[in-house]
């Protein structure tokens, strides 16, 4: 399916980026060389790259299993929306408990542990459920038109993004960052 190849740099970064993040998160719960810069750090990736361009791109998948009858709260597109607020909301605590660290708050850096955790293993099995669930229903429910479409959908999200100066070697010398910050760390 062609749709699935536009998507699959994404996975590739997405899941660098899951390497070294929750290389960040365990090295935290065992070792006091952890910072709270390197979580905020990642917090952008996760803002921009995931939340900013992969789940639109995510949610011209879903939509068009939606089209195909496919109910948006329940079932695989339900579990998708689910598993994409879960993560938010595990992002989002993990931000802000990495700014409290920061501030000096050393008992928020207990929270960054464990926000981080769960982000990292809610979007780990969510990128499974993506790859083994939703891709081979699109395969069997969409027309070639619909892939068209999806296709024309994605290519218009990736021009948008370099229009605004998001270009993909942003996010890979970020992912670059986090992964020399965590080689620090060892």
């Amino acid at each position: 399916m062609r749709v699935t190849k536009y998507l699959r740099d994404d996975q590739r970064l997405i899941l660098r980026f899951l390497d070294a993040f929750g290389g960040g998160a365990a090295i935290l719960g065992s070792s006091r060389l952890a910072r709270p810069g390197f979580f905020i750090f990642a917090h952008t990736f996760i803002r921009e790259y995931i939340d900013g361009s992969f789940f639109r791109k995510e949610e011209l998948l879903l939509r068009a299993l939606e089209e195909s009858g496919f109910p948006a709260d329940e079932g695989p597109v339900g579990a998708m929306h689910a598993e994409q607020k879960k993560s938010r909301e595990a992002a989002e605590l993990m931000f802000n408990a990495a700014k409290a660290w920061q501030a000096g708050e050393e008992e928020a850096r207990v929270e960054v542990g464990w926000a981080a955790s769960e982000y990292s293993s809610t979007f780990r099995q969510h990128m499974d459920r993506l790859k083994n669930l939703i891709f081979p229903l699109l395969e069997q429910n969409l027309s070639p038109e619909d892939e068209h479409k999806i296709a024309e959908g994605l290519t218009n999200i990736v021009f948008e993004g370099t229009m605004k100066n998001d270009q993909p070697e942003k996010y890979l010398k970020l992912v670059e960052t986090l992964e020399e910050e965590l080689g620090d760390w060892r």
